[in-house]
């Protein structure tokens, strides 16, 4: 379900109150949809707004039950991660990336494909104001690249990416 964007704050509040008692890791994303190929479709169209509603459809269905998706700004969405540190972030945003920005839409005889950029930010229990506009940045960053790229803003304890296979890496020790 796609959240509206009073609703999607409140989530916000929510998470990071939690990710603080919890200390435990919060990731946002925010995908901003910068351009689209096929079709004759604009803005505003019925055909666009469907493929639009479609390309959503398809981002919740990457999502897991208890994170959060809504709209914050034209074609501008904020996903809200629970337990995902900036490492699982970014493996989403790729995701997003191939698997659903990656495919053509195709609705009312038309097939059209988006563009998008990703930001990233992550909390570290800071306030979901500093997050939001961290994320905001890195999204206009994104866009300063150009399409389909990916920029990450993580809060000072998750820079070290060491720590995010040091788990998989005892995994397999164990096995072995």
């Amino acid at each position: 379900m796609v959240l509206s964007r009073e609703e999607l704050v409140t989530a916000l509040f929510r998470e990071t109150d939690r990710a603080q008692r919890m200390k435990m890791p919060l990731a946002l994303i925010k995908v901003g949809i910068v351009a689209w190929e096929g079709g004759r479709s604009e803005p505003g169209d019925a055909a666009f707004e469907e493929a639009l509603r479609e390309t959503v459809g398809r981002i919740t269905l990457l999502l897991r039950c208890y994170d959060s998706v809504g709209q914050m700004a034209d074609r501008e969405f904020l996903l809200v991660l629970p337990g995902c540190n900036v490492f699982n972030a970014r493996t989403l945003a790729e995701r997003l990336r191939d698997e659903v920005f990656g495919a053509t839409v195709a609705d009312c005889g038309e097939e059209m494909r988006f563009n998008a950029c990703y930001g990233i930010a992550t909390s570290g229990g800071r306030s979901p104001f500093v997050v939001l506009r961290e994320v905001d940045s890195a999204l206009l960053g994104a866009r300063a690249e150009g399409a389909n790229s990916i920029q990450c803003i993580a809060a000072r304890e998750e820079k070290d990416s060491a720590l995010f296979f040091m788990p998989v890496l005892q995994d397999e020790a164990i096995r072995w």
